[in-house]
């Protein structure tokens, strides 16, 4: 196996990152928090894997350098597609923002590694994922009430 750089840590990160929203972009379809648990716990643990597994091998790795490549893999499809039709993706658009939520959460927890830091995490993750999702789904059910 040939030597792991940054650049292929960097480059492996953001085709994970972009596969593994190819895997789970169904879940946008639907109107509950689920789309927002799977997708966030998702970036987070996919984000953290990456960064433990290539700091083994890359000592000198830069943390924040493989937050930015998961937010690549993310935003490879959903930012041209809310570019193209952004009034019919205005509805999904804080999943995506709970993801960049929990890719930085990730980022933080892996510099930091103590406990506390991780309790924190998921406690910012339940409360965006639930309270903040609720909040979006109304809004969101009030606005098409309006245009009705």
């Amino acid at each position: 196996m040939k030597k792991l750089t940054n650049a292929k840590a960097f480059w492996l990160t953001t085709l994970f990152s972009l596969l593994f929203f190819m895997i789970t972009c169904w879940s946008m379809v639907f109107q509950d928090t689920t789309p927002y648990w799977i997708q966030s716990i998702g970036y987070f643990m996919l984000t953290y894997i990456c960064l433990d597994e290539f700091s083994k091998k890359l000592p000198d790795l830069n943390a924040w350098m493989i937050g930015f490549a998961s937010l690549l893999g993310l935003m490879i499809i959903e930012a041209p597609v809310r570019i193209y039709d952004f009034p019919s993706t205005y509805g999904s658009l804080m999943i995506g923002v709970s993801c960049v939520v929990a890719i930085l959460l990730a980022v933080i927890c892996f510099k930091d590694k103590r406990s506390y830091s991780f309790i924190l995490a998921f406690i910012i993750l339940a409360l965006f994922n639930s309270v903040v999702a609720d909040m979006w789904h109304n809004y969101m059910t009030e606005l098409r009430n309006i245009r009705a």
